[in-house]
């Protein structure tokens, strides 16, 4: 692992600071800095607490007078949209919904943070709540429920997306770009094919 040479919060890197800030750090310094952090895990308690007071911008990149709760917004925005509660979204999956917050977990903590917010009513939990609060499948990083959702979009997405079916041809890709299509594998072929070197460091 390369040596720190500068820490930067992520709070700075928002904004017309953020953007001169990385202008200045550079794209190939920036990956190499990102591809040596650790991705945080998909729980409760987690959220990542700058974002938890962001400083909102405006479209020229002033910035707003109040802050934004991101991990707030986002239950308002599902709420407000109508997003399908935990429950109803399994239902919607055909998958057996919960019927105790025993059902979802065995964390005590967990489930007595979920009882003081819900009370009882294991219908009102929203689904972010419970994709983040539900136990995983051993082995993954995701929920059975989000896995359900993962497996039926990466396949939808694949069997409708034109670039993977009727226009998968070198005449959308050109010779050059379907041989780097056939070729990549992983992250690592992309980055190394466009920074060589990188990943080494």
């Amino acid at each position: 692992m390369p040596p720190v040479v500068e820490e930067v919060p992520m709070g700075e890197m928002a904004g017309k600071d953020g953007e001169m800030r990385l202008s200045e750090v550079g794209m190939e310094q920036m990956l190499v800095s990102m591809g040596h952090q650790a991705c945080g895990a998909l729980k409760l308690w987690n959220y990542p607490s700058w974002m938890r007071n962001l400083v909102p911008h405006d479209i020229n990149g002033e910035e707003r007078p109040d802050q934004v709760d991101m991990a707030a917004m986002e239950i308002y925005r599902d709420r407000e949209r109508g997003v399908a509660r935990y429950n109803e979204f399994r239902r919607n999956l055909l998958m057996i919904p919960i019927s105790s917050w025993e059902d979802l977990t065995d964390e005590e903590e967990v489930i007595e943070a979920l009882h003081d917010v819900y009370g009882n009513d294991v219908e009102k939990l929203d689904l972010l709540i419970g994709l983040h609060a539900e136990k995983k499948i051993k082995g993954f990083a995701i929920s059975e429920t989000a896995f359900f959702i993962f497996l039926l979009i990466a396949s939808r997405r694949l069997e409708s997306d034109r670039f993977f079916t009727t226009n998968f041809n070198s005449r959308t890709y050109t010779e050059k770009g379907l041989e780097w299509v056939n070729k990549t594998e992983t992250l690592k072929d992309v980055i190394d094919r466009h920074f060589p070197g990188m990943t080494k460091k």
